[in-house]
């Protein structure tokens, strides 16, 4: 956008500021000093320790098969966890910028600016965390199982990570518009059903549930963690895109409605 000086005739370009970039950055910065910073730097580091002395004293780890004992155990957690995960990073996030954020909406600047920066942060520390638990599994298995297995673990720690976008996109909306409480209970509830109908037919209209869906086939279990047998339709990896796509679906539209959302809050 353009304007022209008074009796100049010349142009100046009108700036959209803060830009939707350096508000994400104000955002990172922010939750690098608080709880979902440290979630995302403890949770894979109490994912790997001790799920590998359990998968090495294991009946399975005891017969040579510790690394594919951990990495099972290992997703599963991590696809379970993922519901209350998202969870407790909305929720603490919006409840520790409750007071700032009453300054901010009161700046001349699009309110939902700062709710899309702010999931996307939020999406980022996510990232972050499962790239840190893929750099601890490839370890372990490079050590335990070699390269073939080294390549089975980026796809299965960011795959359901990817799957939980959705989710995230609705705790940050319930947070925002409901606050801590509701959230907390999807995060419970969440977890709970991811551990027992993951891998139901009806899994597709359960959010929560979409992580551990993707974990089933890349770990080769049942979302109760029993192992799958050979020729089982739910180690199919073709639901991986339909997972994807469902995820990224919804966090569209939510992210839109709870920009919506901002936009019309009134200040209090």
């Amino acid at each position: 956008m353009t304007a022209t000086g008074p009796g100049t005739g010349t142009r100046h370009t009108a700036r959209d500021d803060p830009s939707l970039l350096t508000v994400i950055a104000l955002e990172l910065g922010r939750l690098r000093r608080g709880f979902p910073f440290w979630m995302a730097l403890l949770l894979p580091l109490v994912l790997v320790m001790p799920l590998g002395l359990i998968a090495a004293f294991s009946p399975e780890g005891k017969g040579g098969d510790v690394w594919g004992v951990w990495f099972s155990v290992t997703l599963l957690f991590w696809g379970v966890f993922q519901p209350m995960g998202c969870a407790l990073y909305s929720a603490m996030s919006i409840r520790a910028d409750r007071d700032a954020r009453r300054l901010l909406y009161g700046y001349a600047f699009p309110r939902h600016r700062l709710l899309t920066a702010k999931y996307c942060a939020l999406l980022a520390v996510g990232l972050a965390s499962a790239l840190l638990l893929a750099l601890l599994l490839a370890a372990a298995a490079a050590a335990l199982g070699g390269a073939s297995a080294v390549a089975e673990v980026p796809g299965g720690v960011l795959i359901p990570w990817v799957a939980g976008a959705g989710t995230l996109a609705l705790c940050l909306f319930t947070a925002e518009k409901w606050g801590f409480p509701v959230t907390a209970a999807i995060g419970v509830v969440g977890m709970v059903l991811a551990g027992t109908v993951a891998d139901q037919p009806f899994w597709w209209a359960v959010p929560p549930v979409w992580p551990m869906r993707a974990v089933v086939p890349l770990a080769g279990i049942e979302a109760s963690g029993v192992p799958l047998a050979p020729g089982d339709p739910l180690a199919s990896t073709g639901v991986l895109p339909l997972v994807i796509a469902l995820s990224a679906g919804l966090a569209a539209v939510l992210v839109a409605v709870a920009a919506r959302h901002v936009n019309r809050k009134e200040l209090s």
